[in-house]
Parts: C-alpha cells; structure tokens; sequence
C-alpha cells in the first residue's frame, strides 16, 4: 500500500531542509522564483493531504506514489548535490507535481 502523505511529506521536506542553501545556488531571479513556486506548491500539498486519506488499493494512486518516491530519490539527490539549479529546479517541479495529482485524487 503506497503511503501517500509520508511522499508527499518527503518531497516537501526536501526542498525545506535546503531552501535557503538552494535559493543562493540560483543564479538567475528567474530561477529563485521558479524555486519559491515549487516550495510553496510543496508545501500546499503537504499541509492540505495531512489528514485525508486516498483509497490505497486505487491502481492509478499505487502507481502514482511509487512515481512520487522515485521522483523524491531524485530531488533528494539534487538537493544534496545542488550542481545545474535549472536541473534541481526540473527534478522538484516533476515531484511537485506528481504530488499534486496525488491531492488532486483525494
């Protein structure tokens, strides 16, 4: 059963942990709003699936989740490494928004 809060949490969680760190990795304006979209897009995710639950025998939502979590290992990566912020930025948007399809199904 996927667990949809703790991947939605994570890919919050990740960008969180970082952000200050990664808002000075941007080295255009374009990318520093482009980075505080996604975080706050991240965030409203978050907040609004605490509490909620999605039918976990749901074949879209399994499979949604299991792309979420692979889409985290790849934030959770970029963030650590913070080389190409436009690539940073591409792989949390991509997370972003499989958690938003996620909260879209609830």
């Amino acid at each position: 059963m996927p667990d949809v809060l703790s991947a939605v949490q994570a890919t919050f969680l990740s960008i969180d942990s970082q952000y200050a760190l990664l808002r000075v990795a941007c080295t255009t304006g374009r990318q520093r709003d482009d980075l505080a979209t996604q975080y706050a897009a991240a965030q409203k995710a978050y907040q609004e699936c605490i509490g909620k639950t999605l039918q976990d025998d749901d074949p879209q939502v399994a499979q949604l989740a299991a792309q979420l979590k692979s889409a985290n290992a790849k934030v959770a990566r970029a963030v650590a490494e913070m080389g190409d912020m436009s690539a940073v930025i591409d792989d949390i948007t991509n997370a972003v928004s499989f958690g938003g399809l996620l909260l879209a199904m609830i």
